[in-house]
């Protein structure tokens, strides 16, 4: 390595003081405005309004049940549907299909003569049902799952 002359070292004193001088400083202010940011972030959950409640499902009536091997279909009707309520009939219904099916569509209306539905769902067992039954247009995190669609247009 050369030897620096004396005006190159003292230029690097110079420079390494400045350094020690402010070079610290913005890199504290960079650690507090972490820590505060952080902690900011940290509480922004609770700005986020609560999961909606769960609504327990309403008594409803089985009409038009069609069962073939793999494939099913149901209406259920719940006088007084509103989305949330036929969103839980269909939920519930599922929850009894069971193994051997799967794709299994259950609609909710108000009454059985009823030419509109409140909600529809289709129950699809797994993602090679969903690529048989729909194209796979159901996608989902878990199975088995419901694709729900509720136009509801008497509400």
């Amino acid at each position: 390595m050369p030897a620096i002359s004396p005006d190159q070292a003292a230029r690097r004193r110079r420079t390494n003081a400045k350094i020690l001088k402010f070079g610290c400083l913005p890199l504290a202010a960079i650690f507090v405005l972490v820590i505060v940011l952080a902690a900011v972030g940290s509480n922004q959950d609770d700005d986020k309004p609560a999961k909606e409640a769960t609504v327990n499902a309403p008594a409803y009536t089985v009409t038009n049940k069609q069962e073939k091997t793999k494939t099913g279909s149901v209406d259920l009707v719940v006088p007084d549907a509103t989305v949330d309520t036929a969103k839980a009939a269909i939920e519930d219904y599922a929850q009894g299909i069971g193994d051997s099916f799967q794709d299994y569509a259950i609609t909710v209306v108000r009454s059985d003569t009823d030419k509109v539905y409140v909600c529809s769902g289709r129950w699809i067992r797994d993602e090679q049902a969903s690529e048989l039954y729909t194209g796979g247009k159901v996608k989902a995190d878990s199975w088995p799952a419901i694709d729900m669609n509720c136009p509801d247009p008497k509400g």
